[in-house]
C-alpha cells in the first residue's frame, strides 16, 4: 500500500545515539561532582568534631609587646635661617680690579674677597706723608728756638712778644703735625678697605658686579652665609610652656634628605604669649657640620619634651576601639586561643602605641585577622613578627586595617 511504502522509505532519526551517549557522560559527571562534594563535606565535619569548640580556626598575625625607649615629642614647623648673614659692601669708592671667590665657594674668616684700584689712594699717602715729615722737622725747629726764646726770657734778655711769639708759632707747628697725623691715618685705613675680606667662615653667594665696575661705597657686592649650625623658629601653644626649656634636643628633617634626621638644641624661648594666637616663639640650632642644609629650606621639627625608658609597646592596628577605651586579643602561640585583653594607651607615634595598663613584654597580640575573633577563639597563626618589631614599622610593615587614629606624641602646631 502507498502509506505502508511511504513509512518503510523513512530514514532513521538523526543523531539519536550520539545523544544518549551525551546525556549519559552528564548524569556521570554530575554523580562524580557529588561525590567530591560529600567528601569534603566529610572531612570538614570531622575537623571540626576534633576541636572541642566545633570551631574554624582563624588566620592571624601576631606581634610581640616589646619595650623601647619613647620620646614625647612636639612637631613644628618653620624655615632654616642662617646663624648670621653680612651683605659684602665697599667702604671706599673705587674700580674692582680684582675678585678672588667663585660663586658659591665656602669662604674662610679674613679671606680676601675684593680688591678696588688703590692706585690715587697710595700717591696721596705719599703727599701726605713727605708733608708730615716736612712738618716734623720745622717743629723740632721750632721746639729748639722756643727753648732759646724762655731761656733769654728768664734772665729778661727778650721781651714778653718775642717769647708770646715764639711760643704760639711751636703751638700752631706742633698742631698741623698732629693733623698731617691723623689724615694720613685715615688715608691709611682708605688704603686698608680697598682689601675686601669676609667677616667670618661660610658661604658665599653670586658676585653681583665684575672686574673693571666702578663702585660706590655701601654698594652690595656679595653675600656671606654662616651655614653652622643654621636657625629654625616655630610657635608652640602656651599650654605646653611649662615643659620647654633651653637646652631641650631637637631633631629635624628637610624634603630634600627624607632619610636623615638633623639634631639641635633649643637656644631661644620668647618670654611671651602673643595674644592673638595663644603661642609663643621657640628657636633652636640645628647642627650642619657637612653643610647639607640650605638656609631658605622649610624645615619639620620635633622637640623632645620627655623620654620614657624601657615603655611597652604594641603596633598600633593591634588595637580595636570599644566604648570603654580599647581592647586586644591576646593569643598564647602554644594552645592557639585567643582572650580579649583591656588595655590602657599612652604615646602614640606612627605604626606603634605604648600600652600603661593590660600588657606586659612578651606576650602575643593580633595584629591582622582580629575582625573575626572572640573570646576564646580558636586561631591559625599565619605569621609571627620579630621581637624587634618596633625599627621596622613603617608604610610597609604596618599596614591599614580602617579607621584614624590621633597621634599624641607628634602634634603639629604650625609655624
Amino acid at each position: 500500500m502507498p502509506s505502508e511504502k511511504y513509512h518503510a522509505e523513512q530514514p532513521p532519526a538523526r543523531g539519536g545515539p550520539r545523544r544518549a551517549g551525551c546525556i549519559v557522560m552528564f548524569v556521570i559527571a554530575l554523580l562524580l561532582v557529588l561525590a567530591a562534594l560529600m567528601t569534603i563535606r566529610f572531612f570538614l565535619s570531622e575537623d571540626a568534631e576534633d576541636r572541642p569548640d566545633g570551631a574554624r580556626a582563624v588566620a592571624v598575625d601576631l606581634a610581640p609587646v616589646s619595650t623601647i625607649d619613647l620620646q614625647d615629642t612636639l612637631r613644628g614647623v618653620g624655615t632654616l635661617e642662617a646663624l648670621q648673614s653680612v651683605q659684602i659692601k665697599p667702604e671706599v669708592n673705587g674700580k674692582i680690579v680684582s675678585i678672588h671667590f667663585g660663586e658659591g665657594d665656602f669662604v674662610t674668616d679674613d679671606q680676601v674677597l675684593f680688591r678696588i684700584d688703590d692706585d690715587k689712594i697710595r700717591k696721596r699717602m705719599t703727599a701726605q706723608q713727605a708733608a708730615l715729615a716736612s712738618t716734623r722737622t720745622r717743629l723740632e725747629n721750632l721746639r729748639r728756638n722756643y727753648d732759646r726764646v724762655a731761656s733769654l726770657r728768664e734772665r729778661n734778655m727778650v721781651s714778653e712778644d718775642q717769647y708770646d711769639a715764639a711760643k704760639t708759632e711751636l703751638e700752631a707747628v706742633s698742631s698741623d703735625v698732629e693733623r698731617l697725623e691723623a689724615e694720613l691715618d685715615l688715608t691709611r685705613r682708605e688704603l686698608a678697605d680697598t682689601v675686601i675680606r669676609s667677616p667670618f667662615d661660610g658661604f658665599i653667594s653670586r658676585q653681583m658686579v665684575d672686574p673693571g665696575t666702578f663702585v660706590a661705597a655701601g654698594e652690595p657686592l656679595a653675600t656671606v652665609y654662616e651655614t653652622d649650625p643654621l636657625r629654625i623658629s616655630f610657635f608652640i601653644a602656651e599650654k605646653y610652656a611649662a615643659r620647654v626649656a633651653r637646652g631641650q634636643k631637637l631633631y629635624a628633617s628637610v624634603a630634600a634628605y627624607p632619610d636623615r634626621i638633623f639634631e639641635g638644641e633649643i637656644k631661644f624661648i620668647s618670654p611671651v604669649v602673643d595674644e592673638g594666637t595663644r603661642k609663643f616663639r621657640v628657636r633652636a640650632d640645628i647642627e650642619n657640620p657637612d653643610n647639607r642644609l640650605m638656609p631658605g629650606s622649610y624645615a619639620s621639627a620635633n622637640l623632645v619634651l620627655e623620654t620614657r625608658p624601657d615603655r611597652p609597646v604594641i603596633p598600633e592596628q593591634a588595637l580595636v576601639p570599644t566604648r570603654d577605651g580599647y581592647i586586644v586579643f591576646v593569643v598564647d602561640p602554644e594552645n592557639e586561643k585567643a582572650h580579649i585583653r583591656q588595655v590602657k594607651t599612652g604615646l602614640r607615634q606612627p605604626g606603634r602605641v605604648e600600652i600603661a595598663d593590660g600588657l606586659k613584654e612578651g606576650e602575643f597580640v593580633v595584629v591582622y585577622g582580629h575582625m573575626q575573633l572572640d573570646e576564646g577563639s580558636a586561631v591559625n597563626i599565619t605569621e609571627r613578627w620579630d621581637q624587634d618589631w618596633p625599627g621596622e614599622s613603617g608604610p610597609d610593615r604596618t599596614r591599614s586595617t580602617g579607621g584614624t587614629h590621633g597621634i599624641n606624641g607628634a602634634i603639629t602646631l604650625g609655624g
